[in-house]
Parts: structure tokens; sequence; C-alpha cells
């Protein structure tokens, strides 16, 4: 892999940005307030969408403040804004470069196009980190190079994978919709970290629109073109960033699917004989698809083995003092399959929990602390409900009322695996809090709606 190196930083925001982004924040609540005036009237669940708008986009500006003032110019988020100023800048001098670096073509020799009057593009060689520059150009351009209206922009534009995965579930759970509005919309460090330019904000959209398109698909049979097209823009977004988001939704995808269709069959005959090839063809297509993914992604995606040191190396690195004193260990280990596996339960427990609050370093670390609480109390409430339904009902009702929701398979298989996929990588509490945001919104709907189906049989049994 080639090195490039880069000149000084460019001047971030001025006086332009607090005055071009409110007028866009203005233009935006007018069109989002007539669109929810026009849907409310078809459909409740749109009186929380102008909070949610405003959560995202006061989100995004307060990260990008914070991070402008506190950490300077060196951040992540800088540089991918500097790299589309860079991008839109070459589009001025050579349009046909610049369209073959936007569709993935970043050669030195498309690099030896860039000088100091357009500006150096960072991450350059990095692929996965350039993808964020490349996506963000367009809103650069919009945005009239302004680092704020286009962080605004971004917000807005990520916003409604969130919000459809919001209705997706409220719909379907209509009798706890405060509490998956708080999951999905309202969850503060998702909003801070999932609304700027950063990979983060683009992931986690993708995700959503993933699962929710997926299901129209399959399950609701809705809209079938404009779904497939979603799907498809939902997939390259996710390779493109951060292909290992895309094999843990689209194995929990996977698993949704035949659960959705084995889950209401009373046949025995056919449940026991036919539907156990059907599985096993699922099964085996997906692995076959995500190994093919693999291979067209290549590099560290292209095999398991290469996968797996991967996973080593990465964990290795955040490891170092070049990234501060916020640093926790899951404990070493092998770069095999075994090795990894062995390390499960210390990884998922960090992607699902950590940090704990008395290993907050900052306020930033200790909002998300907080937030954990929140999260392995109703894990452990689940706990409870689960073993008192289990002694006094039967496994089979415990389970039934736990697991009977295909949302819920979807969302716990999707973040036990994607928290396995975090932990095991990552050693800096700085990075955690981070990355695990896309699992928070699936995971905290999934215990909230576990919680209320045993409280609403648990009053059925009552009754009767």
């Amino acid at each position: 892999m080639y090195e490039i190196t880069v000149p000084g930083c460019i001047d971030i925001i001025d006086l332009f940005d607090f005055i071009l982004a409110p007028l866009y924040i203005i233009v935006i609540l007018f069109i989002a307030l007539n669109y929810q005036k026009k849907k409310e009237s078809e459909n409740p669940l749109y009186r929380y969408f102008i909070g949610g708008l405003l959560a995202k986009i006061f989100g995004g500006i307060g990260f990008l403040l914070i991070y402008i003032y506190y950490y300077g110019s060196d951040s992540d988020t800088t540089m991918y804004y500097n790299t589309s100023v860079s991008l839109i800048n070459l589009a001025g001098k050579n349009m046909s470069v610049f369209f073959s670096i936007i569709f993935g073509n970043n050669s030195l020799e498309n690099y030896s196009y860039f000088n100091n009057e357009t500006g150096y593009p960072y991450f350059y060689s990095d692929a996965n980190s350039l993808a964020v520059a490349r996506l963000t150009a367009p809103f650069v351009l919009i945005g009239a190079r302004s680092f704020m209206a286009t962080t605004v922009l971004i917000s807005t534009l990520t916003y409604f994978g969130i919000w459809r995965l919001f209705l997706l579930f409220a719909e379907q759970n209509k009798e706890i919709v405060k509490q998956i509005a708080f999951a999905i919309l309202f969850i503060p460090s998702v909003f801070f970290w999932g609304s700027g330019i950063l990979k983060d904000s683009y992931t986690l959209s993708a995700a959503c629109w993933l699962l929710v398109s997926a299901y129209y698909i399959v399950i609701k049979k809705k809209k079938i073109l404009f779904n497939v097209t979603v799907f498809i823009i939902s997939v390259y977004v996710l390779i493109a960033i951060k292909p290992y988001i895309f094999f843990a939704a689209f194995g929990g995808i996977i698993i949704m699917v035949v659960h959705y269709f084995i889950r209401d069959v009373r046949n025995k005959v056919l449940k026991y004989t036919v539907l156990p090839i059907l599985i096993v063809f699922f099964v085996l297509g997906g692995i076959y698809t995500m190994l093919n993914v693999g291979n067209t992604i290549g590099g560290w995606y292209s095999s398991v083995d290469k996968i797996v040191e991967k996973a080593y190396i990465t964990q290795q690195d955040l490891k170092q003092e070049y990234y501060g004193g916020n640093r926790f260990d899951i404990g070493s280990f092998d770069p095999t399959i075994g090795g990894i596996l062995s390390k499960a339960q210390p990884a998922i427990t960090a992607g699902l929990f950590r940090p704990f609050v008395w290993e907050s370093r900052n306020p930033v670390m200790l909002l998300s602390g907080l937030e954990n609480i929140i999260y392995l109390f109703l894990f452990l409430y689940i706990l409870l409900l689960s073993f008192m339904a289990l002694f006094n009902l039967g496994f089979n009702y415990m389970l039934k009322t736990a697991f009977d929701n295909s949302l819920v398979v979807f969302s716990l298989v999707f973040s036990i695996m994607f928290a396995f996929m975090v932990g095991l990588t990552t050693a800096n509490f700085g990075a955690l809090v981070r990355y695990k945001i896309p699992l928070i919104p699936f995971f905290l709907s999934a215990l909230f709606i576990i919680i209320s189906r045993f409280n609403k049989q648990r009053e059925k049994n009552i009754t009767e």
C-alpha cells in the first residue's frame, strides 16, 4: 500500500458557516413541517418526525463544534471534509479524473492531478475512508463549501434511514411507540456520533435501510422496485465503508427470513421435513453470497483467514499509546478462528455494555456509560423474566414469548454479531463508543419489545 503525504489543513469554519447553516435549517424545517403535516393525517406516528430530525441536525452541529473547537483540525471529520473539497476543486480542473476517483479509482496516476491549488486528499490510499469523502463531495457542492451547511445536509439525508426503521418497528409495536422512539430517534450518543461527516453516519443509515428494504421485499412484498434499489445502494455503501457491518446485517436478514417463514407453520410433517431443507438452503445460500462478496471486495475480506488476521492486527494497533489513555483489553488471542471465538464473551460484553460508568474519562464517554446502564438493566430484567417464564410456564412458552417477532430475531442476531466484531477489534473506549452506534437502535428496540411481550402475556395469564 502506498503512502500519501498531505500538506497543511485548509481553513475549516468561519462566519459564513454560521450564516449559511441556519438558512439551510430553516428551509429544511419548512419542507419537513409541511411533509409531517401531510403525513400525520394518514399516520399518527409522523408526530415524531420533526423531533427526530431536529435531534439529528443539532447532534451533527454539536459534533462538528466539539470536534473543531476541542479536538482541532486534525480530526477525522475535518479530514473527510477537506478531502471532499479537494475532489470538488479537482472537478473544476479535470472532470474525467474526478469521476474516475468518485467511482473508486484511487490510483497514483489520478493522485498526480492534485496540486496546491486543488488541495491534497487525506485517506487517499484507504479506499474505505476515501468512500466517505466521495459520498460527501456532492453535499459539499450543494452546501456551498460550508462545513456546517454540509453537516446539516448529511444529517438530514442520513436521518431518513433511521426514520424508516422507526416506522417499521413502531407500526408493529404501537403499544410501546414512545419506547421505540427513544431507542431509535432520541438516544444521545447515536444522534451525536451518527450525524456528522463520519463513516458512522452513512453506515448507520445504510444498515437501517438494508433491513427495512429487505423486510418490504421479502415479507411485506410492497414497492419491490424501489426497495430493491434501496437495498442495492445500502449494500454498496456498507461494503464501500465498513464491510463487516454488511456481513453482520446480511447474516441477520437471512436468519430473520428463515424465522418468519417457519414461525407459523403448524403442519408437523412440513415443519420437520421440508422446512429444515429450506433452512439449510437459505443459510448455505447466505454463506455463499457473503463469501462471494468477500472475494469481490478482496484484501482483508477475501477469505476467513484474512478476516481473522485483520481482526487481530486491528486490535493490536488500537492498544498502542498514540490512541490515548482510554484503552481497555479483553485479553490477547491467537489469529485463528478458535482464538477469536475464545474471546466471544468479553468481546460481546464490551460491544454491548462498555464503557461502564466507572471507566468513563470524559463527558462524551460518561454519556455512553450512562446509556450502557440502561441497556444492561433492561437486559438483566429480560433474563429475570425469562427465568420466571421458564420455571413457571415452560421452555416453549418462554421461547415463543421472547422470540416470536422476526424483527426482534434480526435485531438480536445483528447486535450480537456486530458487538462481537467491534468488541474483538477495538481496544480503545473512544473508538468503541463511536463504532458501536449502529447496533444501539436495534438492540434497545429488541429489549423494549421483549419486555412488552412478557408483560402483555403475564397480564393475559392473570385475567384468564
